[in-house]
């Protein structure tokens, strides 16, 4: 009798072990950002006024980085810039963090375009001081309206105007390399600017292009900032680091405004100078857009200037 009790008693054990429920496992993943999220906007009024296009299809992501959204640097940005990356959320940008995790990118293509069918592309570098979302919003509706893509890198690291509180040449060529091989952009169907600290720094990153004989960019716009001789890597290529040639099949576009506070530097008599340096290491200088009533911003000022640039570009393309 024992012995028969104590075998209904563990079978009444078990059955009760079996039937318990599982322990639910709470979600780990980030949600997204969404525009409710978004800061209130403090920014001045637009400078351009042109329309913007419907919002474009997004780019699949691609980085196994953490989200944009997490690196401190994106959200002081957001703060700082409040407006215009909001302009970009609307536009369907997205926003990728750089492979050091230290910073971000603005990547955006426009309506239509398919991982299989890339457009040419805008690659471009802001000024001192200044967040990429500055930069995505002075070139989008030019970009929208011409069929290109756009990456505008953040590589001013928020504070602070020493050198290193930016990245280096090289530093800024790996980024948009490793970006526009990631996106399987084609060689010779991108268009490199930099503007004010951002056009002293685009002499050093063409060189490189051409160094590493990725020949991505097929034309770069120098905008209000002339080469100065105290960037590291310009002292290289005036010493033939890069060979007696570096500038050889590249072409440029150069701006300035002839109010820049600047003259010497970002001015006309600034950048005159490094149209002449270019042409001396085998550049060859399309377009000077010498603005006459221009200052420091001329150049996306004056949408003429832009579209004469972009003119240039296209005509680049179309001949390859």
């Amino acid at each position: 009798m024992k012995t028969k009790l104590s075998l209904v008693l563990t079978l009444v054990f078990i059955t009760t072990a079996c039937a318990a429920p599982q322990p639910t496992t709470a979600p780990t993943s980030i949600p997204k950002l969404t525009q409710a999220t978004l800061p209130i906007a403090t920014a001045a009024p637009p400078i351009v006024t042109l329309a913007p296009t419907l919002a474009p299809t997004q780019a699949k992501p691609t980085a196994t980085l953490p989200p944009a959204g997490s690196v401190p640097l994106f959200q002081k940005g957001v703060k700082e810039s409040a407006e215009r990356y909001k302009f970009a959320v609307q536009q369907g940008a997205k926003f990728v963090t750089t492979p050091d995790g230290k910073s971000f990118y603005v990547l955006w293509y426009p309506q239509g375009s398919s991982e299989s069918s890339r457009p040419p592309m805008i690659v471009t570098l802001h000024g001192h001081g200044s967040w990429a979302f500055d930069e995505f919003y002075l070139w989008q509706p030019y970009a929208a309206k011409r069929g290109y893509g756009i990456i505008a890198l953040q590589w001013w690291f928020g504070e602070g105007e020493a050198t290193n509180d930016y990245y280096q040449p090289r530093e800024i060529y790996n980024i948009f390399e490793g970006a526009l091989r990631e996106q399987k952009i084609k060689a010779g169907t991108v268009l490199l600017h930099g503007f004010s600290r951002g056009s002293a720094n685009s002499y050093g990153v063409t060189a490189l292009d051409r160094d590493s004989k990725n020949n991505y960019f097929a034309l770069t716009i120098s905008n209000a900032g002339k080469a100065v001789s105290d960037f590291p890597i310009n002292g290289e290529i005036a010493q033939g680091k890069f060979g007696a040639k570096p500038f050889t099949n590249t072409h440029w576009v150069m701006v300035c405004g002839m109010k820049d506070p600047n003259p010497d530097r970002d001015g006309c008599p600034g950048m005159d100078e490094a149209r002449k340096w270019v042409t001396q290491y085998g550049g060859t200088v399309d377009l000077f857009i010498q603005d006459p009533n221009g200052d420091h911003g001329a150049f996306h000022r004056n949408p003429n200037n832009v579209n004469a640039a972009l003119d240039v570009f296209d005509k680049i393309l179309k001949s390859r």
